[in-house]
C-alpha cells in the first residue's frame, strides 16, 4: 500500500495544479501551469509528464471547473474538455473525473489553515463544530463555484452544484442600480456575473458609470490592489460591493442547505484579500436573513487559507 502513487490535477479556467500523492498525502509541492496553454486531455497529460514522474501510477483524479456527467466534463469558462476513459487509456491507470468544487467540498474536514469571519464557533473547533451537520463551500475565481458536504454513515458525501449560475439577488439600492446596468448590457445576470474575476471588472465598470467617471481598462488584480486601502475610491467601493454580494450569496446558500456545519470560502480571489474581507460587509450581509438572522449568526464562516485544498480533495475522491 505504501508504494502506491497517484496523479492529482486541479484544473481551473486560469490555472491548473498538478501533484503526485501517496496514500498519506501529497508528495512535494504542486506544479502550477496556465490552463490556457492546455487544449485537450493529451496536452494536460503531456504537461504532467514534463513536470512529474507519472510512471507506474495506481490511479489519478482530475478535478475540473465545470459540470461532469458520465465521467466527461468541460470547463465552464474555457475550451478544455476531458474524458476519463481517454485519460485512463493514455495513463494506463484508473482515472476519476470530478467537479472541482465537489473535490473541494471533500477537503473541508482535512483543512488545517482557516480564517474565521464571525459566527459563534472558535477557529480551534473548526473541525469538530456541528460534526454531523451539512457544510458548504463557495469560491469566486474565474467563475463562481459551489459545493456541498453531507454526512452519511460515519463519512461524507460531496455534491457538486451549479448554483453560481442562479439569478443574482441584490440586497441594496446600489446593487439594484448595478443590476439594472448589467441587465441592460448582458441580459441574464447570475451570481457568477459579479462574483468572479471578470465579475469584479463588471462591478468596477458599473460603479464608474454610477459615479459618472471614466472606466479604465483594468484587471481584477489592479482593482484589488488599489481597493484594499482606498487609494482609488471607485476600486474601494467595488470591493465593498463585491464582498457584500458574496456575503449575500453565502448566506442564501447556508439557508437553502441548512449548513450549520459552516460555510467555507475558497477560490482564487478571497484568500488573497482575507484582511479586507474581515472588515468588509461580508459577515453583516451573511447574517441579514430577516427572521432567521439569529440562525445565520450561529453559522461559522471560514476563509480557506490552505495552499492546495483542491488537490487534497482530489486525493480524498480516490480514497
Amino acid at each position: 500500500m505504501s508504494t502506491r502513487r497517484y496523479l492529482l490535477a486541479d484544473v481551473g479556467a486560469t490555472h491548473t495544479r498538478l501533484a503526485l500523492a501517496g496514500p498519506t498525502g501529497l508528495q512535494g509541492q504542486a506544479v502550477r501551469l496556465a490552463t490556457v496553454d492546455i487544449v485537450d486531455g493529451a496536452g494536460l497529460l503531456a504537461a504532467a509528464k514534463r513536470w512529474l514522474d507519472v510512471r507506474d501510477l495506481s490511479g489519478a483524479c482530475f478535478a475540473l471547473a465545470g459540470p461532469v456527467e458520465h465521467q466527461i466534463g468541460a470547463l465552464t469558462n474555457g475550451a478544455l474538455c476531458l474524458d476519463a476513459a481517454d485519460l485512463t487509456r493514455q495513463l494506463g491507470c484508473p482515472v476519476k473525473l470530478v467537479n472541482d468544487f465537489c473535490a473541494l467540498a471533500l477537503s473541508l474536514p482535512m483543512l488545517q489553515s482557516l480564517r474565521q469571519i464571525g459566527g459563534h464557533t472558535s477557529p480551534a473547533l473548526a473541525l469538530s463544530a456541528e460534526p454531523s451537520a451539512v457544510k458548504v463551500v463557495i469560491g469566486p475565481g474565474s467563475g463562481l463555484g459551489m459545493g456541498i458536504l453531507i454526512p452519511e454513515s460515519g463519512g461524507w458525501r460531496a455534491l457538486a452544484s451549479e448554483g453560481g449560475h442562479g439569478d443574482l439577488a441584490p440586497g441594496s439600492h446600489l446593487e439594484l442600480e448595478l443590476l439594472a446596468l448589467l441587465q441592460a448590457e448582458h441580459g441574464h445576470v447570475s451570481w457568477e456575473s459579479v462574483l468572479s474575476g471578470p465579475g469584479l471588472v463588471r462591478l468596477y465598470r458599473g460603479v464608474c458609470a454610477l459615479w459618472g467617471v471614466r472606466a479604465e481598462t483594468v484587471t481584477p488584480e489592479w482593482i484589488s490592489a488599489n481597493g484594499v486601502d482606498a487609494t482609488e475610491p471607485v476600486c474601494h467601493q467595488t470591493l465593498e460591493v463585491f464582498f457584500g454580494l458574496l456575503g449575500g450569496a453565502a448566506g442564501n446558500l447556508a439557508l437553502v442547505l441548512g449548513a450549520k456545519g459552516g460555510v467555507y470560502i475558497g477560490g482564487g480571489i478571497v484568500p488573497r484579500l482575507a484582511d479586507f474581507a474581515a472588515a468588509s460587509p461580508l459577515r453583516r450581509r451573511f447574517e441579514e436573513r430577516g427572521p432567521l438572522s439569529s440562525y445565520a449568526a450561529d453559522i461559522p464562516l471560514w476563509i480557506i487559507m490552505d495552499p492546495e485544498p483542491g488537490l487534497l480533495g482530489a486525493l480524498e475522491c480516490l480514497r
